[in-house]
């Protein structure tokens, strides 16, 4: 869930002041960016999350650092994994926000499609990531390819859709904030969002904004993440018995939600509950199960060991800042409502 502190120090239309976050190891790709006309600075980060990822515990002091020397934009980057993730202003002077990795890879996608220099361009993407990029995508006749793509394992993911699409342009994001793109380096990804910080600055807007564009087309995604633990025998017999009753009888959910399809990772197929009609899907063997809803609700639960991960993602009509505000917290409070039911009945 995006995160805000709010922000009060005037902001230099003139200079686009940029703090790049890091762990340690940053400072060639910093002083690279630095020779441009941006003002670009490196905050070590002392604390580490223990998946690596950053999150906003982690960035805390890097958005109070910010606030008081009236940096514009805040991007954290683990060059060595390729991971990335960005704090925007909600608009000039705005709050800061902490972006999540669905809205980081939806900028960059628009970005690169609008570019107009990756002609062909392929998309792979975790499955775990938002629909909001299969919208973008599709929008310029792009067909996603979603892969099971495991933590830091993006590399060796992108390396097969390269040998099987050699003339195209590849980019690829997962989960865990990893992004990479055949045609681009690191370094030039993240020159990149400092570029579109700087054009959306000219028309006295920020990257936010951009992403408000993005919402306004393709509609509002909202994603929640959720682990629970099972490392109690019982509830793991609890979660295999739930995810064998929405595969056979999904119907049963419906005093939440009316289910349009469900997709059995495992057995490799889909099924559309509203035609009753069954297609194999490309991806088997693995535990995964998606339960998508007439509504735009989508429900990914992953269980692995002792705990499982359900990830939901909402979506609401969105063609005002102000209506985006109000859908925010609907949507906030349809997830409550989702995580309640999925609780009781795990």
């Amino acid at each position: 869930m995006s995160q805000e502190s709010e922000n009060q120090e005037p902001i230099n239309n003139q200079v686009n002041k940029i703090l790049v976050v890091s762990y340690a190891g940053s400072e060639k790709l910093v002083k690279k960016l630095a020779d441009g006309k941006d003002d670009v600075e490196l905050f070590a980060l002392e604390q580490r999350s223990p998946d690596g990822t950053f999150n906003f515990a982690v960035l805390k002091p890097a958005i109070d650092y910010a606030k008081e020397k009236g940096f514009h934009l805040i991007i954290a980057v683990d060059q060595e994994s390729s991971r990335l993730s960005i704090v925007v202003q909600k608009g000039v002077g705005g709050a800061f926000m902490v972006l999540n990795s669905h809205q980081t890879a939806a900028i960059l996608l628009q970005y690169w499609i609008q570019s107009g220099l990756y002609e062909d361009m392929k998309l792979l993407k975790s499955i775990l990531l938002s629909d909001l990029l299969d919208n973008v995508a599709k929008k310029h006749r792009i067909e996603p390819i979603d892969q099971v793509i495991p933590a830091n394992e993006l590399q060796s993911a992108m390396q097969k859709v390269l040998t099987e699409n050699e003339s195209s342009p590849v980019v690829a994001f997962n989960i865990d904030q990893q992004v990479m793109h055949s045609n681009l380096d690191f370094e030039e990804i993240v020159a990149q969002l400092i570029k579109l910080e700087s054009e959306m600055r000219t028309k006295e807007k920020t990257i936010y904004n951009f992403l408000l564009d993005i919402y306004f087309y393709n509609g509002f995604f909202k994603e929640k993440t959720v682990t629970i633990d099972l490392s109690i025998q019982a509830h793991q017999g609890q979660v295999s018995k739930f995810m064998t009753e929405v595969s056979r009888r999904p119907k049963f959910l419906e005093e939440i939600f009316s289910v349009s399809s469900v997709t059995d990772f495992k057995k490799g197929i889909k099924k559309n509950i509203l035609t009753d009609r069954v297609y194999d899907y490309p991806i088997s063997g693995e535990n995964i199960l998606k339960i998508e809803t007439v509504e735009g609700v989508s429900i990914t639960l992953v269980p692995v060991d002792d705990k499982l991960t359900y990830y939901i993602s909402v979506r609401e009509s969105v063609n005002t800042p102000e209506r985006f505000e109000s859908a925010n917290k609907a949507l906030d409070k349809e997830i409550f409502k989702l995580v309640s039911f999925l609780n009781k009945q795990i």
